[in-house]
């Protein structure tokens, strides 16, 4: 039988340090306001946009779409797609929390891809190469560059250690715990953990962005 492998996409941080930025910029007389994180614009489509449409866009079974922080508003300017939601009440506990809401939707999943909401170049193939190296007991982690940690990929076996996560400990730190089932799979884009975290960082990404596509 082919495994059911689920997807969550982790959306319900505040993005403070993203939002303190905006604020600085506004308070410095730049016009208009920001939006949160997850919902600005990189190139025409919100960030969060980017994670929903690899998740879907794989051939993952199932796929979940976790928010807490703004969850209205961000559901709002993205377009789910086949993403089940599921409301984090207990976001601000950190991103432990999160895992574990989205994890209850992939119960009785054979294994389940944990991944976030703000890697734009994480794509739909990076995960399905990750789950054609998975097995009933691997833990596989995309890597870029020497670097590695979410996406990760979680056998069913694993679940409720997961679920017992607190705070900010995320998916990383456990799965490099499991040093003899850690398997790696190589991204198809070297800039795939370039990530957002701040205006600055979403400002860099844009201005690359223009001129890669730069007649």
């Amino acid at each position: 039988m082919t495994p059911r492998i689920g997807c969550i996409v982790l959306a319900a941080g505040a993005g403070r340090r993203f939002e303190r930025g905006a604020a600085k910029r506004s308070a410095s007389g730049h016009a208009g306001s920001r939006p949160g994180k997850l919902v600005a614009l990189l190139g025409r489509d919100p960030l969060l946009q980017r994670a929903i449409d690899a998740a879907c866009g794989s051939s993952a079974t199932t796929c979940t779409l976790v928010l807490g922080a703004h969850a209205g508003s961000v559901l709002a300017s993205v377009d789910a797609r086949r993403c089940s939601i599921a409301l984090n009440d207990e976001w601000r506990a950190g991103i432990a929390s999160s895992i574990r809401c989205g994890l209850r939707a992939h119960r009785d999943d054979d294994a389940c891809i944990v991944m976030l909401g703000d890697q734009p170049f994480v794509t739909s193939a990076d995960l399905d190469r990750m789950m054609g190296a998975g097995s009933a007991t691997a833990v596989v982690a995309l890597r870029a560059a020497g670097v590695w940690g979410a996406p990760v990929l979680f056998p069913r076996k694993d679940f409720a250690a997961l679920a017992r996560l607190k705070g900010d400990r995320g998916a990383k730190r456990y799965a490099a715990a499991q040093k003899q089932r850690l398997v790696f799979v190589d991204a198809l884009d070297v800039d795939a953990f370039d990530d957002v975290d701040t205006l600055v960082d979403l400002t860099r990404l844009n201005e690359r962005g223009t001129r890669r596509t730069r007649p």
